[in-house]
């Protein structure tokens, strides 16, 4: 079931890029790092990984929207010392971003984790762009149990 849940969310997220037509400038990948705390262990650091498509249906010109996919694993939860287990899995959302000069955004997300910790999954953050290609992300997401302090690098294409 879970699959089946994954395959559609994914089409569904995707759905407007191919109404568009792909154009390959739009694509980018990502992955990082990130800390994540759950209720009652310690902290666990992780990391992700993920890929992106910039929209062009919006005419505003610092808005923007994206759809992006990943997978995150937290990394080993403990509790006391013990080994209490980790979550990871797939994940979409999609990603608004409002552009404040060259090289500073903001950024919000909203879609489905559909891992360990499914559920809704929605985040905040700042990018600030090193290049025209690359630039990296600071992001805190919020899922049903798990909550994410990321860093991570953004390739364009």
């Amino acid at each position: 079931m879970k699959k089946m849940l994954v395959a559609v969310a994914l089409g569904l997220a995707a759905a407007p890029a191919w109404a568009q037509g792909f154009k390959q400038d739009n694509f980018y990948a990502g992955a990082g790092i990130n800390l994540n705390w759950a209720s009652g262990v310690d902290e666990a650091v992780g990391a992700q990984i993920f890929v992106g498509y910039e929209l062009d249906m919006l005419d505003a010109a610092p808005l923007a929207l994206a759809v992006e996919a990943g997978y995150m694993d937290t990394g080993n939860f403990e509790r006391r010392g013990l080994r209490v287990g980790s979550a990871s899995g797939l994940w979409t959302t999609a990603v608004a971003s409002y552009r404040l000069n060259p090289v500073l955004e903001l950024l919000a997300r909203l879609g489905l984790d559909l891992g360990d910790d499914d559920g809704p999954m929605l985040g905040v953050g700042v990018g600030y762009a090193v290049s025209k290609e690359l630039a990296v992300r600071g992001e805190y997401v919020v899922r049903d149990d798990i909550d994410s302090l990321q860093a991570n690098v953004v390739l364009r294409f």
